[in-house]
């Protein structure tokens, strides 16, 4: 590689996503929602759906207490690369911007040209938001986000 090249690169490493320990109430708070959707569908004979209930409140149990990875990041002329493997070439991108959270870990947003999950966030360090947005205006526009409601539940629960 070049040093043209890599001057045309920008390469970060971060937590596939912010963890947030849970309190014994979200724990308590999971199990009595499981509990009372699985009664739900008991009591409508529902045992299929019981069954899903009680297997997906024990799956969010168990991704909510994982610890992130740590995956390298990095930006080139080419487009955005994640850990090396899952690539986002830039014109297969709309747009992007950059979400500053106060408390928590800031993101960058990549927004594809796809109709399903359009959007893509990337933890990024606060002291990289500048260098990252002047070399991804070079490519891309940067556009207004807000978020979504989804985005706003995963919040409050602590995803």
């Amino acid at each position: 590689m070049t040093q043209e090249q890599k001057q045309h690169e920008i390469r970060w490493k971060a937590a596939e996503y912010e963890f947030i320990p849970k309190s014994t109430n979200w724990h308590t708070g999971v199990g009595i929602a499981t509990l009372v959707l699985v009664g739900i569908a008991l009591w409508q004979q529902n045992f299929f759906f019981a069954i899903f209930i009680l297997i997906a409140g024990i799956m969010v149990v168990i991704l909510g207490n994982r610890h992130p990875e740590v995956v390298e990041f990095v930006l080139n002329e080419d487009g955005c690369y994640v850990g090396g493997v899952i690539s986002y070439p830039f014109e297969k991108l709309e747009g992007f911007s950059i979400r500053e959270r106060p408390h928590r870990s800031d993101e960058l947003i990549l927004k594809r040209k796809t109709a399903l999950n359009q959007l893509v966030h990337i933890p990024i360090e606060p002291e990289m938001i500048s260098k990252v947005r002047s070399f991804l205006e070079e490519y891309l526009p940067e556009e207004e986000h807000s978020p979504s409601i989804l985005e706003s539940i995963t919040d409050i629960l602590g995803f």
